[in-house]
C-alpha cells in the first residue's frame, strides 16, 4: 500500500495537464448536481446523490486546491468526452486508494514515546470520519441561518465591506441559478457530441450576475471579490490533504477581471456562514462584539425553534440557578413541560487543523473545550433541577417558578458550525452520567435542531425521539444525528431482533433532507413529509387521538401517546379497524363495546370503551375494567381510552401505573373475567409469555415480533 503522501502527490503530477480544470468541471457536475428526467423531483433521483460512486465535497475540494497550487491557468481545452471518462477513471481510483490510506496497519514498535495503538488506531478512524463523513448542514440552512447570524453585524459589513447578509444571499442565489441554467442548457446542447466542454457550466461573467440582481454593479462585484482568489493565492501551504485549503474560504476563482469559476455551490454558502467572523476577528476593536453576537445568535435560535414546538411561556433563556445567595450554574436554554426538563448548553468553538489531521491531543482538547465543558454544566444544572429550595431567575432578575417533580431531564450539548463526524467524536470522547432522570447526553449543532423542530414539530414527537434516542445510547452508530433522526422518522426506531448494535448509512437521510429542501424552497407539496411516524397516522382514529394529546402537559396524556407511538404499525392498523367496528356496531345497538390489548414484554396493556355514557358512568365502567385486565394479566401499566362514536374522539384516559401484587379480592373479582368480556366484543388478551416467532395472539397470521411486540 503506498502512503498518502504519494497518492497526493500523483495527484499534484495529474494537475499540471490543462485537462485537469476539465476533470474537475466534470465531476462537479457529476456529483453535486441532482439529475432528473423531466421536469418533476423524485425521492429517487434526490437519493441518488448518496451514491458511494459520487466523490465527497471534501474529495472534490482537495482536487480543486491541487489544481490551483499547480495549474494556475483556467482554460477549456479540447478533449474527447470518451478521453475524459477514461483520465477521471484513473482520478477515482487514486482518491480510492487515497481514502483507504487513512487507516494504515500500525505497528506498534514504531509508535512515537508516549502513544499507545489504541490511541493511534482512534486518531485514525476517526481522522477518516472527519475527512469523509457526510455534510450536517444544507446549503438552504446556511442561506437563511446566515441571515440570522449576521443580523446584528450588518452595520459593522455595510460600512467596512461595502454590503449586508441579505445582498450576499441574492448574489449567491444568482451565481446558483446561472449554473442551473448552464448545466441545463449543456445537457441540451450538441456541445457533449464533440469535445467535452463541463468547465462552461461553472462559469459566470459579472453581467449575468448584476443583471439577475437589484444592486449595484459596484455591490456585486465588492461581493464577489470578497470570496474570490486567484486560482494559485494562498495555496503554497496546501501540501497534504488536511491542509488549510485556501480555496474553501474563498470558493470563486478569479479566470479575468470579470469572469469567474465557483465549482462547488455548497462551498459558497459554507463560505458565507463562516467567514464573516474571520472578518470580524480582524478588526480589534469590533471582535468582541463579534463574538457576543456569535454566541447571542445560538442560543436566541435554539431557543426560538424550541419556543415553536413548545411555545414560548415554556422556553427560557440564561436561567441563574441560586442555592440560597451563591449562584449555583446557569442554564443558557431551558424548556420545561409537565414533568420533562431539556437543558441546554451552547458552544460556539471550531476544530482545529491539527485536530483534523487525526493529532489525538489536539483532538481531545478540541473536543473538550467545544462539548464536553458544555456537557459538565448542563449535568450540573440537570442534577440542581431536581433539588427543592433552589431559586431560578431570568437575566432580569424575575423568579421562574421550576417544579423539582421531574420525570426525565435531557441534557443537549449545542454548537453553532458544522463540526465534522459531531456523533462519532461524541461517542468517542464524551464522559458522560445517566440516571433513572438524566438521560444520555445529545450531542448536535443548530442545523439538527432546526431539523428536529421541522419534522418533529408537535412536543410529543420529540419527548417521543429524545426518549427513544437516549434509550439507544451507543449502540446506534452513525457519522451523524441526521441518520439517526430520518431512521426514526422511516421506521420508529425500530429493528428487527432487538440488536445490540446498529449501523446505519448515510442514504437513509435521502428523503429526510428532500423534505426539508421542499419546505424550505417551495417544492411539491408531496415531497414536503417524508413516509413514517409522520404520516401512518393521517386520517385514523388513533392519529386523532395522537392529534388531541400532542401538545399536553398531562403526564398520563404524555404517556399514552409515548405508548402509542410505541406500537407497531400493523397493531395501529389492527386498533384503527376495531374502533370502526365499534363505531358501526355502536350505531346499531347504542351499547358499548370495547376492545383490549396486552403487551407481554411491556407488561402494558390498552382497553378502549366505544360509548356515550354520561362521563361518571363511562368513567366508573373504564376505572374498573383498566383495574381487573391489569390485575388478570399482571401488568405493571395500564391505558384506558374512552372513545366517543359520535364525535369521533376521545373523551378521557385512564392511566394505571403500579407494580402489579397478588390480592385475594382481585382474585375473586377477576376469575370470571373471561366469561364478562366473551360477551362483549373485546380483543383476546395474551396472558402469556408469547415467544417473538410465534404468531401474535391477535389474530393477525403474523409473527409476534413483526406485530404486536413492542
Amino acid at each position: 500500500m503506498r502512503t498518502e503522501q504519494e497518492i497526493f502527490n500523483e495527484l499534484e503530477s495529474l494537475a499540471l495537464e490543462p485537462s485537469f480544470w476539465e476533470l474537475i468541471a466534470f465531476f462537479c457536475w457529476k456529483d453535486t448536481f441532482i439529475h432528473i428526467k423531466g421536469e418533476k423531483l423524485e425521492a429517487g433521483a434526490f437519493t441518488q446523490s448518496f451514491s458511494h460512486e459520487k466523490l465527497s465535497r471534501t474529495e472534490l475540494s482537495t482536487l480543486i486546491g491541487i489544481a490551483c497550487k499547480n495549474n494556475t491557468e483556467i482554460n477549456g481545452t479540447d478533449i474527447k468526452h470518451d478521453d475524459l471518462i477514461e483520465k477521471a477513471q484513473n482520478v477515482w481510483d487514486l482518491l480510492d486508494e487515497l481514502h483507504h490510506s487513512f487507516i494504515p496497519q500500525i505497528d506498534v514498535g514504531e509508535l512515537p514515546s508516549g502513544t499507545t495503538s489504541d490511541s493511534s488506531r482512534r486518531s485514525s478512524f476517526m481522522r477518516e470520519a472527519i475527512f469523509y463523513g457526510g455534510e450536517g448542514a444544507f446549503k438552504h440552512q446556511y442561506r437563511d441561518f446566515s441571515k440570522l447570524r449576521y443580523i446584528n453585524d450588518d452595520k459593522w459589513l455595510e460600512e467596512n465591506k461595502g454590503f449586508n447578509t441579505q445582498q450576499v444571499v441574492d448574489v449567491i442565489s444568482a451565481i446558483d441559478e446561472v449554473q442551473v441554467t448552464n448545466a441545463n442548457n449543456y445537457m441540451q446542447s450538441d456541445k457533449r457530441e464533440g469535445n467535452s466542454d463541463y468547465l462552461s457550466i461553472f462559469t459566470f461573467s459579472l453581467d449575468e450576475i448584476v443583471q439577475k440582481v437589484k444592486d449595484s454593479e459596484e455591490i456585486v462585484k465588492k461581493i464577489i471579490n470578497a470570496f474570490s482568489a486567484f486560482s494559485n493565492e494562498g495555496m503554497d501551504c496546501f501540501n497534504s490533504v488536511d491542509d488549510f485549503n485556501h480555496r474553501n474560504a474563498f470558493p470563486i476563482i478569479k479566470r479575468s477581471e470579470n469572469t469567474y469559476v465557483s465549482f462547488q455551490s455548497y462551498s459558497l454558502w459554507e463560505s458565507l456562514y463562516e467567514s464573516p467572523f474571520f472578518w470580524f476577528n480582524d478588526d480589534k476593536s469590533y471582535r468582541s462584539n463579534a463574538s457576543k453576537n456569535r454566541g447571542a445568535f445560538t442560543e436566541d435560535f435554539t431557543a426560538e425553534r424550541l419556543a415553536c414546538v413548545f411555545g414560548h411561556e415554556n422556553v427560557f433563556t440564561n436561567i441563574d440557578i441560586f442555592d440560597g445567595k451563591d449562584k449555583a450554574c446557569e442554564i443558557d436554554v431551558l424548556v420545561t413541560f409537565g414533568e420533562f426538563a431539556i437543558v441546554v448548553q451552547a458552544k460556539s468553538k471550531k476544530l482545529t487543523i491539527s485536530a483534523r489531521k487525526g493529532n489525538s491531543q489536539q483532538l481531545d482538547s478540541d473536543f473538550k473545550n467545544a462539548v464536553q465543558s458544555a456537557y459538565n454544566q448542563a449535568l450540573q444544572c440537570s442534577q440542581l433541577l431536581q433539588q427543592d429550595g433552589l431559586i431560578f431567575k431570568k437575566e432580569t432578575g424575575e423568579e421562574v417558578l421550576i417544579s423539582s417533580k421531574l420525570t426525565a431531564i435531557f441534557p443537549i450539548c449545542i454548537v453553532s458550525d458544522h463540526y465534522p463526524a459531531l456523533a462519532a467524536q461524541a461517542r468517542h470522547f464524551l464522559t458522560y452520567e445517566v440516571t433513572d432522570i438524566i438521560k444520555h447526553p445529545y450531542v448536535m449543532d443548530v442545523f439538527l435542531l432546526d431539523m428536529i423542530a421541522e419534522m418533529l414539530d408537535t412536543p410529543i414527537l420529540i419527548l417521543d425521539y429524545l426518549m427513544k434516542r437516549s434509550n439507544f445510547g451507543e449502540t446506534i452508530l452513525s457519522n451523524h444525528e441526521l441518520v439517526i433522526l430520518a431512521t426514526y422518522i422511516k421506521q420508529n426506531l425500530y429493528f428487527d431482533e432487538n440488536p445490540d448494535l446498529v449501523m446505519l448509512d448515510e442514504d437513509i437521510s435521502g428523503e429526510l433532507e428532500l423534505a426539508m429542501l421542499a419546505r424550505r424552497d417551495e417544492l411539491e407539496e408531496e415531497l414536503k413529509t417524508p413516509e413514517g411516524i409522520l404520516t401512518v397516522y393521517d386520517g385514523t382514529h388513533i392519529g386523532s387521538i395522537l392529534t388531541d394529546l400532542a401538545h399536553s402537559k398531562e403526564y398520563s396524556l404524555q404517556a399514552l401517546g409515548f405508548f402509542i407511538l410505541s406500537i407497531s404499525g400493523d397493531t395501529i392498523e389492527r386498533i384503527n379497524n376495531h374502533l370502526d367496528e365499534m363505531i358501526k356496531k355502536f350505531q346499531i345497538d347504542k351499547c358499548n363495546h370495547d376492545m383490549t390489548l396486552y403487551f407481554s414484554e411491556g407488561k402494558t396493556g390498552l382497553t378502549i370503551h366505544c360509548n356515550d355514557n354520561e362521563t361518571k358512568v363511562a368513567y366508573e365502567s373504564l376505572l374498573t375494567h383498566c383495574d381487573k385486565r391489569k390485575y388478570s394479566c399482571k401488568a405493571d401499566v395500564w391505558h384506558g381510552i374512552h372513545f366517543s362514536p359520535t364525535e369521533l374522539t376521545f373523551t378521557f384516559t385512564i392511566y394505571n401505573k403500579y407494580e402489579w401484587k397478588q390480592s385475594d379480592e382481585m382474585d375473586e373479582i377477576t376469575s370470571k373475567l373471561n366469561v364478562i368480556d366473551s360477551k362483549s366484543n373485546a380483543t383476546p388478551v395474551s396472558v402469556k409469555k408469547i415467544g417473538r416467532n410465534e404468531k401474535c395472539p391477535c389474530g393477525s397470521g403474523k409473527k409476534y415480533k413483526k406485530c404486536c411486540l413492542p
